[in-house]
């Protein structure tokens, strides 16, 4: 392939991608980069996938639903992932995902446990 041509392809393939921009919501936007995000540095950064979900097709660490599958029938490797993901972005959407989590439900032992982690990773003080 010419280099005239391989340009010319560069060209349209960036001019797509801003139409395309352009025609999302801004909550699309920001679910797709969010996915992209999650599957460039997440997964392959440790090598370890998250638990699969029983009421969602994708396991999102920012969707409130998965959090809460998590906190009720993860085990401990999957509490440290949460607890790493919520060290990194302390104010993250990760971070208020769990807060409504946390505001939502009732799961013994559970919910104070991690109100603590989520203050203390924050810097509040109890």
């Amino acid at each position: 392939m010419s280099k005239k041509a391989l340009r010319a392809f560069q060209q349209w393939g960036k001019s797509g991608g801003k139409k395309r921009a352009k025609n999302l919501s801004s909550s699309a936007r920001q679910s797709i980069s969010r996915r992209a995000a999650e599957v460039r540095w997440g997964q392959k950064k440790t090598g370890e996938t998250p638990m699969s979900s029983v009421r969602l097709e994708g396991a999102f660490w920012a969707d409130p639903v998965y959090l809460e599958e998590i906190l009720s029938h993860g085990n401990l490797s999957d509490w440290k992932k949460l607890r790493r993901k919520i060290a990194d972005r302390p104010f993250g959407v990760e971070a208020a995902a769990l807060e409504k989590v946390l505001r939502a439900v009732d799961i013994y032992g559970t919910i104070s446990l991690w109100n603590g982690i989520l203050n203390h990773l924050r810097g509040i003080l109890s």
